[in-house]
């Protein structure tokens, strides 16, 4: 991040703080200058030395305007402050309060999902970029990072190998139809490296890859998509074919099989029918 304003230099030193004393991942590190830059849009701060409550409150007032979600600004809330405080260590004198900052009220989870028909509708009126994200996010259970990050080194054939969150190895696996797309799309753009590329040939970022995830869906009527649908989608039609728990966790690479059954939405609406088959 290159400019004439402090704040540029000063989010570079944190950056550079994060990678290599933090050690953080590159899909950490990635989000963080994602998050860093909007701020910097949004607050209209050049120095942040002069940042102020107003400033911070004008950033969030600009996410909740473009349709951010409480729970995604209380994230990059989140990764701001943190870099505040490391300033704050560093000896930097800011007048921003930070005890002034609170976290928005969240609602409740959305938690949404797809049926494979459903998929097959979307499909039809996507375009090519943005139907081979869908099926490799539908086939593989990807969070939308992992999707934006994927290299050409990542896949063998079917497979994909890559790291997941908290840095964890994981592998997942693309059908063979998505396969041949794939390879057909590798071929016709010579992809050599990023496998999403902008119109300037550059690393797509991750707000250009959710657009081309969304488009597709409202095409299709379903205008309440967000990219992590996919990731239940995957793993309730996982479920609807039989898979058990601890097989589903496994494959979206859950820690806690808690946190799996609440991708798992195979038997919304049917408690009824579950409870009379086993009394």
């Amino acid at each position: 991040m290159e400019s004439q304003y402090p704040i540029y230099s000063q989010v570079n030193e944190y950056m550079a703080y994060c990678q290599y004393t933090r050690r953080m991942s590159e899909q950490t590190l990635r989000s963080k200058e994602h998050t860093y830059k909007h701020f910097i849009i949004g607050s209209g701060c050049k120095d942040l030395a002069k940042l102020t409550n107003a400033d911070f409150d004008q950033w969030v007032r600009y996410q909740s305007e473009r349709g951010v979600s409480p729970r995604a600004i209380n994230t990059r809330m989140a990764n701001i402050l943190s870099m505040l405080r490391y300033f704050r260590e560093m000896g930097l004198n800011m007048p921003i309060k930070l005890p002034l900052i609170h976290k928005l009220k969240e609602g409740p989870a959305r938690r949404r999902y797809y049926t494979r028909d459903q998929i097959n509708r979307v499909l039809k009126g996507a375009d090519e970029m943005g139907g081979l994200m869908i099926r490799i996010c539908f086939d593989a259970g990807l969070r939308i990072t992992e999707l934006t990050n994927l290299r050409l080194n990542n896949f063998c054939g079917r497979r994909i190998t890559f790291v997941g969150k908290g840095f964890k190895p994981r592998e997942s696996y693309i059908s063979r139809s998505t396969e041949k797309l794939l390879q057909k799309y590798i071929k016709k753009h010579g992809i050599e490296d990023w496998l999403w590329l902008n119109e300037h040939g550059n690393h797509m970022q991750r707000d250009m890859v959710r657009i081309h995830l969304r488009e597709p869906f409202i095409a299709a009527g379903l205008t309440d998509f967000y990219p992590h649908s996919l990731r239940h989608s995957f793993a309730t039609d996982l479920q609807e074919k039989g898979a058990t728990l601890m097989e589903i966790q496994q494959m979206v690479g859950h820690a806690d099989a808690a946190t799996t059954q609440r991708y798992l939405h195979g038997l919304d609406g049917h408690l009824e029918k579950l409870f009379f088959k086993y009394q």
